[in-house]
């Protein structure tokens, strides 16, 4: 009877999406399971293209406890199909290509020896024939001498990373975004991009319930047309890891350890040859503010709108967009209250006439009262000696809840801990914010403007999310119920109030 086959291919490093080197596995081990007159389905060719079987991550298992293990989806896959006989053998290349890591060929071998052979696994090369207790001896021998190779590599990797980041040096690999692809020469209207997406989530209300979010950043930007460094679009995760970035504050950092990392001001070891986009306090307070496990990570769809649920009905209830007005050529903003609104007329507006006419006074308004507007800083603090104990009390915090992952600290214990903790790291990040309260303004960008055209220049420039925050800065939009039929100016529809007493009607 004719064995079924799976094929396995990996290659651990491939640029852009390069498939070569697993593209001629594949047609090495298609000739091989030809020649041995095995039949191989589509369904079982498997391919863990730029995957490391030596790298691990921590992982959460079934059981609730965290471990390193390599994140392999295929590889698991090629198990899960001998496991239920789905196939008979599994082939791959080599045995280096197959496992790294001694645990991996483990969870191999335990299929092989619990099917006393019925299901194997076979190499191109011979350096993995999982057909006889001898061969699985081989086996494990090579995977032991593969993983000391590998670590051999990784240190030696390590530590030249290490010096390139001491020497201020780019360490390789994928362009980042805001530079060319060596890493080093700043592409300006990127760097524009960066700090735009850096002051939104320095505001105040950023991770509220009502405040900007990572979404509407990244709505912005592609409603904009703008791309990401791998020419897609932006998406929440982008955002965050750009701007989790230590080279945004032109700061260069080494952290030995396996998997993603978030730095702190321990791992700073050099100073890039480029200028900073954002200031090392800056930087850290967006650090802290994305790390934070408490920032709520789902708001839901960010707003389109300008004006959407800022600008009110006089019921109390926000308006949004309508649509049931039936004129998708004209937008409205309509009340919102549903069937608890109360009693009487309820507003709505034209969205186009609205937005120009709000954004229009809030570049008059900004260009006459900002520098009374924009709340002043408290410099006497030492913003660095706050922030470094911050890092220092964010540390301990993950590492109390690693040592609770696995069982080192009881659930008690760590609450009691965990608890006493927060509350420091949030009293830290009080002080830290009024310190550095003029620069997470959302007025700030608009210091030093003197004219309506300064202000105008400085608003244009500003997404959707910052316009948003601006006006809720400055202005409480209400509007103004006219009855139905009427046709009245939209100077008469609306409502300015000023939030801050020095801000106009």
């Amino acid at each position: 009877m004719s064995k079924r086959a799976a094929i396995l291919a990996r290659i651990s490093d491939a640029d852009d999406g390069e498939t070569a080197g697993v593209d001629d596995q594949v047609k090495d081990m298609r000739a091989f399971v030809a020649r041995r007159g095995w039949s191989l389905s589509e369904d079982h060719v498997l391919v863990e293209n730029d995957t490391s079987a030596f790298k691990r991550r921590k992982i959460k298992l079934p059981n609730g406890q965290s471990e390193l293990r390599t994140v392999r989806p295929e590889f698991r896959r090629g198990l899960d199909l001998l496991a239920t006989r789905q196939v008979d053998v599994l082939v791959v290349l080599d045995l280096d290509r197959l496992a790294r890591q001694p645990r991996d060929l483990e969870d191999l071998i335990d299929l092989v020896e619990a099917s006393k052979f019925a299901v194997t696994c076979e190499s191109l090369t011979g350096s993995c024939q999982l057909t006889s207790d001898a061969g699985i001896t081989m086996a494990r021998i090579m995977c032991a001498v593969a993983n000391k190779s590998s670590k051999d590599t990784a240190r030696r990797v390590s530590r030249a990373r290490q010096r390139q980041a001491e020497e201020g040096r780019f360490g390789g690999g994928r362009r980042p975004y805001g530079f060319e692809a060596d890493g080093e020469t700043p592409i300006p209207a990127e760097i524009a991009v960066i700090r735009r997406m850096a002051d939104v989530v320095l505001l105040p209300a950023f991770g509220t319930p009502k405040g900007p979010t990572l979404a509407g950043i990244a709505g912005d930007l592609r409603a904009e047309g703008i791309m990401a460094a791998d020419g897609g679009p932006w998406i929440a995760p982008t955002v965050r890891d750009v701007l989790l970035r230590p080279r945004n504050a032109a700061l260069m950092v080494y952290k030995p350890g396996e998997g993603r990392k978030t730095y702190t001001p321990e791992d700073v070891i050099g100073v890039a040859p480029w200028e900073a986009i954002v200031t090392p306090e800056e930087h850290w307070v967006i650090t802290g503010k994305l790390t934070d496990p408490h920032r709520r990570t789902n708001p839901g769809v960010a707003p389109h709108h300008l004006l959407s649920g800022i600008a009110a009905c006089p019921c109390g209830a926000v308006v949004r967009v309508s649509g049931s007005s039936g004129k998708k050529d004209r937008p409205v903003y309509a009340c919102q209250g549903g069937s608890n609104r109360a009693p009487g007329p309820h507003a709505t507006a034209p969205k186009a006439d609205l937005d120009d006419f709000v954004e229009a006074l809030a570049v008059v308004i900004l260009a006459r009262d900002a520098a009374d507007l924009i709340k002043p800083s408290q410099g006497t603090t030492d913003v660095g000696k706050i922030r470094a104990e911050l890092a220092v009390i964010r540390e301990r915090k993950a590492q109390l809840g690693e040592d609770r992952d696995l069982g080192i600290v009881e659930r008690p214990e760590y609450l009691r801990r965990a608890k006493k903790l927060q509350a420091r790291i949030e009293e830290l990040e009080r002080r830290f914010a009024e310190a550095t309260q003029s620069a997470t303004d959302p007025l700030a960008p608009f210091a030093g403007v003197e004219s309506e055209e300064e202000a105008l220049k400085v608003w244009k420039s500003l997404g959707h999310t910052q316009r948003r925050e601006v006006i809720k800065s400055i202005m409480a939009v209400t509007l103004q119920p006219i009855g139905r039929g009427r046709r009245v100016p939209i100077t008469d529809r609306v409502r300015i109030d000023p939030v801050k007493p020095s801000s106009p009607r």
